[in-house]
């Protein structure tokens, strides 16, 4: 299994060399709290991005990869999708991108302009899950959750490997929300950092 997680890694450190031979897209530029974010492709990994990739796939006891459909009528996207997700909703206020991973991951890396959103905090069990839907949006009267007006999200975890952001958008949809609204972004950051796109947090 080892070697299997390390032929994994090396494909996507090979991928990432030889990404300089292929097409980049422009800059994206937008704004988010008042703050201009640029994501760009350097089509090299930093020096710490390695445990990002790595972390999640050496964490996995058996296999288990994420189906590359997290829920029924929930758009699985990829990441020119994110990128035009972070310049249009998120710029104009009617999106948001999630991150579903706990915090310690998250200050590793993460991509700009998410929010932190753990998966357990959606679960029903959380006696705060309605404060969060309502803080996403939903209008809440007698027991009943309206959602017309909530955002549209799109939620990523560490990648193929994990679980965090399949398990979130369940929890979601249970609660009712919208599979319209949501949408899974797969390659999470593993992908989203072998395609040395921008991160936030310690893996700069």
């Amino acid at each position: 299994m080892k070697r299997a997680i390390s032929a994994c890694i090396f494909t996507g450190l090979t991928t990432t060399a030889l990404a300089q031979s292929l097409p980049v897209t422009d800059d994206a530029v937008f704004m988010f709290n008042g703050q201009e974010i640029t994501i760009s492709r350097t089509a090299t990994l930093p020096d710490t991005s390695f445990d990002v990739v790595s972390r999640a796939l050496s964490d996995c006891i058996q296999p288990c990869l994420s189906p590359m459909t997290a829920a029924r009528n929930v758009a699985t996207v990829g990441e020119l999708d994110v990128i035009d997700f972070m310049s249009t909703a998120i710029e104009d206020g009617s999106g948001l991108l999630v991150d579903a991973r706990l915090p310690d991951a998250r200050a590793v890396a993460h991509i700009p302009a998410s929010v932190n959103i753990p998966a357990a905090t959606v679960a029903e069990t959380n006696p705060f899950r309605d404060e969060i839907l309502m803080a996403l949006g939903a209008e809440h009267y007698q027991g009943i959750f309206n959602f017309d007006g909530a955002m549209d999200l799109i939620i990523f975890d560490d990648g193929p490997a994990t679980q965090d952001a399949p398990t979130f958008i369940t929890d979601m949809l249970a609660a009712g929300y919208p599979p319209e609204k949501i949408s899974y972004y797969r390659g999470g950051m593993q992908v989203w950092t072998t395609l040395g796109l921008t991160t936030t947090g310690s893996a700069q």
